[in-house]
């Protein structure tokens, strides 16, 4: 199967078109281009074109006719593309007309690839075809991949580092080569030394490692990308720690991934808390309002940065527009986490909710949660117009290894190819598996998938806030059914293979990424459907579990840097009112901290951990039922 450039050409005038697409047509060949297949549709109408582009994600360039003669208006092309620029933000459009107007026809839109004169085109449709061609293939290109594998390929002997010589010491093993078996020879012969300098330096983005980089930030459409080979919670502290200094006040969503946290310790910044919202029957949280967000600016106008989770692990998003933008009238900065969302930008129904779309200055993506790269693999995007980029490299070059797995690399550059070129088209069909899975879901008596109306009963802020909710984080309310939730994630597991993401006392959640395919949704509806109807040879439980209605607030005596990093000591947690916590206390699930270090400990907190650690669930930061405070520091 080869890559497909499928050109989708408009003209109003049907002897034109036929002509234009017949020349081109004749010309492919032209090109000898045996690794691409290239195919030309046709289309009348602007109104058919956009359609055409919403059911058609293989269509990779676009030719229009602006023909002012037709009398549709100069408005009603520059509207059009404004349209399909909306569906596919990364699709080009290349304009053709009456050279007389081609200045005119360039000032009406910024988003025209490139002008052409159609009478050209139509005697020599040879340079409008190369110039698609050569535009596919720089939209198409790995810098950092095509070299790698090229330098692989070249099996020069290696003198340096790493110690197994391109698997040689594996191979030669009578008790390890199994290991080599395994995984196979590119794997090995793949695992380079930082000593090939050609192939370019991570830490200095030099050579093919920058330039495959810069196409990444062009392909997210930011100003600077970076590549991390030691996952997002590496990312988010490289961020924090080039962004705060000592005593800097920044306001976080409460709920952050707890490398925010750890990275709030890391700067010894002053953090300001916001409430996170949660829901006790199906044990997941909301972001914070807009009210709360608002407000804790409007208290602390001298916050350097805001930072918050783009999307939450159930698939709950923010509308970071507004958010960004009150930020920047006061001038603070903003960070977005958005592990979870990383193909956001990609499909009109989530782009709304993307940070790089709001305007965020700082977003950081897990490439290998929900894209096609290797665990651990993460982008770092920066749009921020103040980035001291030589200070960030110092950070950078704090927490990078100076060995950086090359096969981690090469994942991110191809994972950014993969969603320049066809992220639209998958995610297309992602969603509408997702809505054929929730329309026979509908059918079931005691399971159900929680969707928009849900949530909006769930979180009173939901509709006012403009919140909403990724599809492919799908959600299942398993609350009705009589089996404990142990016996109906083993039945998952040994019916369908299903290892599942996250649960809570109520739910189970199921991600959808690039990976997933039809015949996997339809397996997990034939489960579902067997534990609705009660065909399953499960012992049956009545005990439903529920975590506390209110979470106690966070009130902090110190700056958490001076709790961490002060002489502590481990007490009972029953022993701890009134002391001062010197570690993150975090019950799982919901994940959402309880206790951070520099808080002051009551008995609020104190009980509701006993009930939490009552129904079983894990207490992380609890040791054998204690936790770490100041030692000898009672909160006055």
């Amino acid at each position: 199967m080869l890559p497909l450039l499928r050109i989708l050409l408009i003209e109003q005038d049907p002897t034109t078109l036929q002509e234009l697409s017949t020349n081109l047509s004749k010309t492919i060949p032209n090109f000898e281009r045996n690794d691409i297949h290239i195919d030309i549709i046709e289309r009348l109408e602007l109104k058919q074109a956009l359609e055409s582009v919403e059911e058609d994600g293989d269509i990779q360039a676009v030719v229009l006719s602006w023909d002012l003669s037709n009398k549709v208006g100069e408005r009603t092309y520059s509207r059009f593309i404004e349209q399909l620029k909306g569906i596919r933000l990364e699709l080009p459009v290349y304009v053709i007309g009456d050279d007389t107007k081609g200045l005119e026809i360039v000032n009406e839109s910024e988003e025209i690839e490139s002008f052409f004169f159609k009478d050209e085109v139509i005697s020599d449709p040879e340079a409008i075809l190369g110039y698609m061609i050569n535009d596919f293939d720089d939209r198409s290109e790995t810098p950092f991949w095509t070299a790698y594998r090229r330098y692989v390929g070249e099996s020069n002997d290696s003198w340096h580092t790493p110690g197994h010589s391109g698997g040689s010491s594996f191979r030669n093993s009578p008790y390890i080569k199994d290991f080599y078996q395994f995984y196979g020879r590119n794997v090995f012969v793949g695992d380079l030394s930082v000593s090939v300098d050609s192939l370019g330096s991570l830490s200095d983005s030099t050579n093919t490692i920058g330039r495959a980089q810069e196409s990444a930030a062009a392909t997210f459409e930011v100003k600077h990308t970076y590549f991390v080979t030691n996952g997002s919670s590496t990312s988010n502290k490289i961020i924090l720690q080039t962004l705060l200094r000592k005593g800097d006040k920044v306001i976080i969503d409460r709920n952050c991934h707890k490398s925010v946290h750890y990275g709030i310790l890391q700067s010894a910044s002053f953090p300001i808390y916001l409430s996170s919202i949660l829901n006790p029957k199906y044990g997941i949280f909301a972001p914070p309002s807009l009210a709360d967000i608002k407000q804790a600016i409007e208290q602390n106008t001298d916050a350097k940065l805001l930072v918050l989770t783009g999307c939450t692990y159930d698939g709950l998003l923010s509308d970071l527009k507004q958010v960004v933008e009150f930020a920047h009238q006061h001038g603070i900065k903003v960070f977005i986490d958005e592990a979870w969302f990383a193909y956001s930008l990609f499909h009109p129904s989530l782009r709304h909710y993307s940070a790089i779309h709001a305007g965020a200055d700082y977003v950081t993506h897990s490439a290998h949660k929900v894209v096609s790269a290797f665990s651990q693999a993460s982008y770092i995007h920066v749009n921020d117009p103040d980035f001291d980029a030589d200070f960030f490299r110092e950070i950078y070059s704090i927490y990078a290894s100076t060995s950086p797995k090359y096969q981690l690399i090469a994942s991110l550059d191809v994972c950014q190819k993969q969603l320049e070129m066809e992220g639209y088209k998958l995610l297309n069909a992602l969603l509408n598996h997702v809505a054929e899975f929730k329309q026979q879901m509908a059918s079931l008596k005691h399971i159900k998938v929680l969707g928009k109306q849900d949530f909006m009963n769930i979180f009173p802020h939901f509709s006012g806030d403009n919140m909403g909710h990724d599809p492919l984080k799908i959600l299942i309310d398993i609350s009705e059914l009589p089996y404990s939730l142990k016996d109906i994630h083993k039945f998952l597991l040994d019916e369908i293979g299903l290892e599942i993401e996250k649960y809570t006392h109520s739910t189970i959640l199921v991600l959808l990424t690039l990976g997933g395919t039809r015949s996997k949704i339809i397996r997990l509806y034939n489960a579902l459907k067997k534990l609705d109807s009660g065909k399953v040879k499960l012992a049956t439980s009545m005990r439903r579990s529920r975590l506390p209605e209110n979470l106690p607030a966070i009130d902090l005596a110190c700056i958490p840097s001076d709790a961490f990093y002060g002489e502590r000591e481990s007490v009972p947690i029953s022993k701890s009112n009134n002391r001062i916590c010197a570690g993150l206390v975090t019950p799982y699930p919901p994940g959402i901290p309880l206790l951070v270090p520099g808080q002051h400990i009551t008995e609020e907190h104190i009980e509701y951990l006993k009930e939490l650690a009552g129904q079983g669930l894990t207490i992380q930061g609890s040791f054998d039922g204690e936790i770490y405070v100041l030692k000898g520091k009672v909160k006055k």
